[in-house]
């Protein structure tokens, strides 16, 4: 799939496993278990801060073996998680989308 991209799009890069937004900052499971973006470095206690990969059969993004994610309401908007953290969590797949 091919979108255009804007100035509010999350780009990312892979490179050797590791995720890096636009800006540069390391994307990883922090201790609470959401997936964010930080530093360099990652943030101090952070779970993962690589190990991703791209499974194009599928054509999602997978930290390790785990494909399956969490997007959960938080205000008017939602936060990403790589466990089921609260009733209000629902489970997403991070997919992959090109860029024209």
């Amino acid at each position: 799939m091919y979108v255009p991209e804007t100035a509010t799009t999350l780009t990312m890069r892979l490179v050797n496993g590791v995720l890096f937004d636009r800006q540069g900052r390391i994307g990883s499971i922090v201790a609470n278990r959401q997936f964010q973006f930080d530093g360099p470095p990652a943030q101090a206690g952070s779970i993962y801060t690589a190990g991703w990969s791209l499974c194009p059969d599928e054509n999602v993004l997978a930290l390790g073996d785990q494909k399956l994610f969490w997007q959960c309401a938080s205000g008017n908007f939602n936060n990403l998680y790589d466990q089921k953290i609260a009733e209000q969590c629902s489970p997403i797949f991070l997919k992959i989308v090109h860029f024209q």
